[in-house]
């Protein structure tokens, strides 16, 4: 269980890291081909990497940069983590920020094999600074 934990968090720090990044090819590495995505939560679900890769273009195309940042430390049970991410969304140069809450399910090798986010874009505020 110690090395799926670790994997685990791996992942989590590289799907932060890519999609902030802005590497689709490594962030989309981090979910199995057939994996599922309900981003936000009441969302018709993403199958496979061809949608969840949609979900991707569309969430950073009109953006100046989206940067994810772990807000908590990763609560994991067997194959499933639940985290805050902080969201930071540049705009013509202006940052807006708001929380969201992840649920992933991962494999024995440690992708994502389901990922659902809570997200309530109407706390979507601008940050200071």
């Amino acid at each position: 269980m110690a090395d799926l934990n670790a994997s685990i968090l791996d992942t989590i720090s590289k799907y932060v890291e890519t999609f902030s990044s802005g590497d689709r090819a490594a962030w989309l590495a981090c979910f199995t081909s057939d994996a599922t995505m309900e981003d936000p939560v009441g969302t018709p679900v993403k199958r496979g990497r061809e949608e969840i890769g949609a979900f991707y273009d569309q969430s950073t195309g009109p953006a100046d940069s989206v940067e994810l940042r772990l807000g908590t430390e990763p609560i994991i049970s067997g194959s499933q983590a639940a985290f805050v991410l902080d969201i930071v969304v540049t705009l013509g140069g202006s940052k807006m920020g708001m929380n969201a809450i992840d649920v992933m399910t991962f494999d024995d090798d440690g992708h994502i094999t389901a990922q659902r986010a809570f997200v309530d874009f109407s706390k979507l505020a601008p940050l200071d600074g």
